[in-house]
């Protein structure tokens, strides 16, 4: 199970690859901000999947990583294909930010529990 979770990750990211490659208006910017997005949420919820910390943590921050993961996909797809003034980035960045703060609460939960 914990390993079609990396399989699957690595399928879309292709699947995503290709698209932007195949459509002309998808932009190798925004594809690759995808693809970059996708790659985080598989390593999160892999990593997090493969953790020794309690089922409850693990269930529920999996739904909360891949709900994350779909909003950070869509702001990237939406977002406008230059750095400055990019307000969607900064979307994807705290929602990354959000993430890694999530992740490190769980453990320091665990550490004390």
């Amino acid at each position: 199970m914990k390993n079609l979770l990396l399989i699957a990750g690595f399928i879309l990211i292709v699947l995503n690859t290709l698209i932007g490659l195949i459509i002309s208006k998808y932009s190798p910017f925004n594809y690759l901000m995808v693809d970059l997005s996708l790659l985080i949420s598989t390593v999160l919820i892999y990593f997090f999947s493969n953790s020794n910390i309690s089922d409850g943590y693990k269930i529920g921050l999996t739904v909360f990583f891949a709900i994350t993961g779909l909003a950070k996909v869509v702001c990237s797809i939406l977002a406008p294909q230059h750095f400055q003034d990019n307000f969607l980035i900064v979307i994807v960045l705290g929602l990354i930010s959000f993430e890694a703060l999530c992740l490190f609460s769980a453990f320091a939960m665990k550490k004390f529990a």
